[in-house]
């Protein structure tokens, strides 16, 4: 899916609106260096279509740009990390 993801760094997450709709990727901020993405929302007649995956993608690439450890605190961002060992560097050592 080709969406612009931007980060709301007041709201905590990551977002990007498809067909009028905004879908994010929550996260808390544990410190400055450590975040925890616990929550993706995609409306349901959006789903099936790889926003998910992208949310979770440009976060990770986000993570890996300003050396932030990631605790995927829910299962969609935790198999997307399994499947993408290219992330396993951002992964909070503590969490794996």
């Amino acid at each position: 899916m080709n969406c612009s993801v931007r980060l709301d760094m007041v709201g905590k997450r990551f977002t990007t609106t498809v067909e009028g709709k905004e879908c994010y990727l929550q996260f808390r901020q544990i410190s400055p260096q450590v975040f925890d993405f616990n929550y993706i929302q995609v409306h349901e007649n959006l789903r099936e279509r790889g926003i998910a995956s992208t949310l979770v993608h440009n976060a990770l690439l986000f993570a890996q740009k300003e050396h932030i450890q990631i605790i995927p605190g829910c299962d969609f961002v935790q198999r997307y990390m399994e499947k993408h060992p290219e992330f396993r560097c951002v992964a909070w050592m503590e969490a794996v």
